[in-house]
């Protein structure tokens, strides 16, 4: 299978330019996968393969994208779309009459995968500041021996306001790991907070009550969005401390209590309490949830997963 990417609209340093999906491509003239988001967009990659049999594009943004003008038939040309939305696969599904979206994981590519590190700060976050929520973990968080690790171009007003707590700034995509596996405890959101413009954008996309993830996003201002941060945390055998809403898709992916480990908004601080206290007992929940990774949420894995499924399309 044939793997082509166009990263040309991604932030600099953002997750999609390590994932490597790119690195596992084969010589192919019948089967090949496209991914970067510039994609649905332009044709400069899609007229050198749209005399292929089987066109495939890995899609990460759903179901975000439909919160704005994005039209949902701007991926038609491709014979097959792999996404990390559950919800927006059944969606598109049902509203298409096809069974072309297929759900799969956010991969990391495991060469990126740390060695063993001492674990000597408590707990961590990194990525972008999305609302209050986020604002109420950094302050609990710098109660403890907290990382926060966060770039400093193509971030949005709030995350700026918020460098202040940044303890680490424009690290590599290695060295963020490394601190990352340094930590005893990685905090995630696997929902994200909505405006009113999203929510108006949502409610003029077809039949959009029928999908999950925007069913309650009028009353919830919040929609669902699996993170890439659970994998890198789980390669890292760092504990996943995971916020608990209203669709919990992190159980597509983890077991709680087996993988990783829930929080009730404003229970941060006990929660974080409990785990550092009991580390000798979290501590195996995170190895756990490492090997399930290296199982299951590898680039590696989904290049095979993805071409074999090609392969019984031709039987």
């Amino acid at each position: 299978m044939l793997v082509l990417k166009d990263l040309s609209i991604e932030i600099p340093g953002t997750n999609m330019h390590y994932i490597g999906l790119d690195e596992y491509s084969q010589p192919s003239k019948e089967t090949v996968l496209l991914y970067g988001y510039n994609n649905l967009y332009s044709n400069k990659l899609f007229d050198e393969i749209k005399d292929f049999k089987r066109k495939i594009y890995f899609n990460v943004t759903m179901p975000t994208e439909f919160y704005s003008d994005h039209s949902i038939y701007l991926d038609d040309k491709f014979d097959e779309i792999y996404t990390i939305c559950p919800y927006s696969v059944e969606w598109l599904n049902n509203i298409k009459d096809t069974d072309k979206y297929k759900f799969i994981w956010y991969p990391l590519d495991e060469k990126y995968t740390p060695p063993p590190q001492d674990k000597i700060f408590d707990v961590c976050y990194h990525g972008g500041i999305h609302g209050s929520k986020y604002i109420d973990m950094l302050k609990v968080m710098s109660d403890f021996n907290y990382r926060y690790m966060t770039m400093t171009h193509g971030i949005n007003g709030l995350t700026q306001q918020c460098l202040q707590f940044a303890t680490d700034t424009d690290l590599t995509h290695e060295d963020k790991l490394l601190r990352v596996a340094q930590c005893k405890i990685s905090i995630c959101f696997n929902s994200l907070p909505l405006t009113d413009g999203h929510i108006d954008h949502m409610q003029l996309q077809p039949d959009w009550e029928t999908n999950e993830a925007f069913r309650l996003a009028e009353s919830s201002h919040s929609c669902p969005q699996i993170k890439s941060r659970m994998n890198e945390a789980a390669a890292c055998k760092t504990l996943n401390l995971v916020e608990e809403d209203l669709w919990n898709v992190a159980e597509t992916f983890y077991r709680p209590y087996e993988h990783f480990v829930y929080f009730e908004r404003g229970k941060l601080t006990e929660a974080i309490t409990e785990v550092l206290d009991h580390w000798d007992i979290y501590e195996g929940l995170a190895e756990s949830a490492h090997r399930h990774f290296l199982c299951n949420y590898t680039t590696s894995r989904m290049y095979n997963y993805i071409w074999k499924n090609q392969d019984k399309k031709k039987k």
